[in-house]
């Protein structure tokens, strides 16, 4: 199957990539070698949406969709898609860092990694630092990697026009989650003085540019860009993408809360104990009365919750309607994607593709 050859190439490809990179820093010193390390396992896991997306895309924009025929080591969608799970890497080491998640994955963070190794060996200084230090370097790294993955793909790209389409999806993702990551850290700081009443809108307008652009509209305008895709069907890719990804990050946002540790690989209630200003959060706060407000904001602000405070904020949260309210958003705006799927002029094989996935994001539980 296309798919799952797909994925055995993009992980050869990372795999591959790492081996270089811990051949390059052994070279310099056999004291960079956690960096790689730590990179190659985080890169070793995940559910490759971004990849699939982006494939699946240009596949059907291509009308190459011959069983993996048109697959190889050197297709510039193998290293594009590789370039983009290199990418969502950099953003979660960072993202957790700015979180302070402690696991990734079932795992230790890679911050929480780097102060494991300061503690191992017994360094001097803050092991907290150290981590951050080490987290930070490994993250920007990454970074730097996913532009050179992608730019060696695009060595291969079918012709000029294509190429510089796709660098200009490739470039506008890379901006738009940066700006929303920012809002979400200011949100986070900003919102107990703001009082305007605006906390739903901030919220939506965060999960659009931090996730529901990055993670699913952005790899599809990067694969279709790479096919040949006009501005016309980009925007229709972009219809299908948007509801989908802000699907997403709300059924994110209840497994933030909600989800079985077991299942998520994330302690139970992160997003609260991490005072996260989502959606279901928002909504939450602005049915509240103001006496329950103040203390479900205390407890938010805090980064202290216990379990039987954990358990508080979860029946509030259930009691205010705001979580079936989250739910009734997450079937609206999955509906407006697949509806948005059908009128796509792919073909049946790529759409059929596409709307397994689209299943899989919308009724995920991790």
């Amino acid at each position: 199957m296309a798919q799952d050859f797909l994925l055995e190439l993009v992980q050869n490809k990372l795999d591959l990539f790492c081996d270089q990179k811990r051949d390059e820093f052994s070279g310099i010193s056999e004291d960079l070698i956690p960096l790689i390390d730590f990179t190659q396992s985080l890169l070793s896991g995940g559910k490759r949406f971004r990849a699939l997306f982006c494939y699946w895309s240009f596949a059907s924009t291509l009308g190459s969709e011959t069983n993996g025929a048109e697959l190889g080591p050197e297709s510039p969608i193998v290293g594009v898609a590789a370039a983009l799970e290199m990418f969502h890497a950099a953003a979660l080491v960072h993202d957790d860092l700015l979180d302070q998640s402690d696991t990734r994955r079932g795992a230790p963070s890679i911050h929480k990694r780097f102060e494991s190794l300061h503690k191992q060996h017994n360094y001097v200084g803050s092991p907290e630092r150290f981590g951050l230090a080490g987290s930070v370097l490994v993250g920007d790294l990454m970074l730097a990697w996913s532009s050179e993955i992608f730019g060696e793909a695009l060595l291969h790209a079918p012709n000029e026009k294509s190429e510089a389409n796709c660098r200009h999806e490739f470039g506008k993702m890379r901006f738009e989650v940066m700006a929303g990551q920012y809002l979400d850290v200011l949100e986070e700081n900003a919102a107990p003085t703001r009082t305007d009443g605006a906390a739903v809108a901030r919220a939506n307008r965060i999960m659009l540019y931090k996730t529901a652009k990055y993670s699913l509209e952005a790899p599809l305008l990067i694969g279709a860009a790479l096919a040949g895709a006009e501005d016309g069907s980009l925007n229709a890719l972009s219809e299908f993408g948007i509801p989908l990804g802000l699907a997403f990050q709300l059924r994110d946002d209840v497994l933030g809360v909600f989800g079985d540790p077991q299942v998520t690989g994330k302690p139970a209630g992160d997003d609260l104990r991490e005072g996260k200003r989502t959606v279901l959060i928002a909504l939450t706060l602005e049915t509240l009365p103001k006496s329950v407000a103040r203390i479900f904001e205390e407890l938010l602000i805090s980064g202290e919750i216990n379990d039987e405070q954990l358990e508080f904020m979860r029946n509030t949260i259930a009691d205010s309607k705001a979580l079936e309210k989250t739910e009734r958003l997450i079937a609206e705006h999955s509906t407006r994607s697949i509806e948005s799927l059908a009128a796509l002029e792919i073909s049946d094989r790529g759409r059929n593709a596409l709307a397994k996935l689209a299943d899989q994001v919308i009724n995920r539980a991790k």
